[in-house]
């Protein structure tokens, strides 16, 4: 298995609210970068090899984090423009073999209580092509800035929807997600026309692929704004 990490935003939105011109994948949390959560996560999955999606501040995050990282082997990949997620995704892809699983995580993510063994054992069994993960959220506020997701009785996907103007139960989607070789070349094959993560769920939906939803964490923290990071923290410093 091969992760993925994407770093390339400019992180506009805390950059807004906090009135700092900061590189939001290394903003101290527990006195850890933010990327590190992710990394960690990896870490936890055994992961050897990992891939870190950067931008204009690469430089800044290649000479904080390194070329390794608690056992995981680091390349770093550029994306020139910022054209969307699915465009971020698909610099790794395009180095990686298709043969190969990936697990994709954002750099501005935080999940507490991973369920790595749950999540590993899922990825053994081999019932899907790609993988959604979600958490419980019951601030309908929070889904409605990240996605909702649709699915029938046997946690298969069925939709998703970026930022819904509605929502209908306490299901968030997040940037946590797994595709196999297949996935991965439809995605790369169609990625001029697909911007987020929920258009590449949908369209490998769409096009008859199996995707299944799971429960990645006990609670997701996505940071985007000085909010975020104040509710994050003090989460952390309760169970830690």
């Amino acid at each position: 298995m091969i992760g993925v990490i994407l770093a390339a935003g400019d992180g506009k939105r805390l950059k807004d609210s906090s009135n700092e011109n900061c590189c939001k994948p290394l903003i101290k949390i527990k006195n850890k970068y933010l990327i590190t959560y992710s990394l960690d996560n990896l870490a936890e999955l055994k992961i050897t090899t990992a891939y870190i999606v950067i931008g204009k501040e690469g430089n800044l995050i290649k000479k904080a984090i390194g070329d390794e990282y608690n056992g995981i082997k680091l390349h770093y990949v550029c994306q020139q423009e910022q054209k969307g997620l699915t465009n971020a995704f698909v610099q790794a892809l395009k180095v990686i073999d298709d043969n190969e699983t990936v697990i994709l995580q954002l750099s501005d993510e935080i999940f507490a209580d991973l369920k790595a063994d749950e999540i590993s054992n899922m990825i053994e069994a081999k019932k899907a092509d790609f993988y959604c993960g979600i958490t419980t959220e019951n601030n309908p506020q929070k889904i409605k800035n990240n996605f909702r997701v649709e699915t029938d009785s046997q946690s298969h996907l069925i939709k998703c929807i970026e930022k819904p103007e509605t929502v209908t139960d306490n299901i968030k989607g997040t940037g946590f997600s797994i595709f196999n070789g297949k996935t991965q070349k439809i995605i790369k094959d169609n990625a001029d026309t697909l911007v987020d993560l929920c258009d590449c769920f949908n369209y490998l939906t769409d096009s008859g692929f199996n995707g299944l939803v799971f429960t990645v964490a006990e609670q997701e923290f996505n940071i985007n704004t000085v909010a975020d990071l104040t509710e994050a923290e003090s989460y952390l410093n309760n169970i830690i």
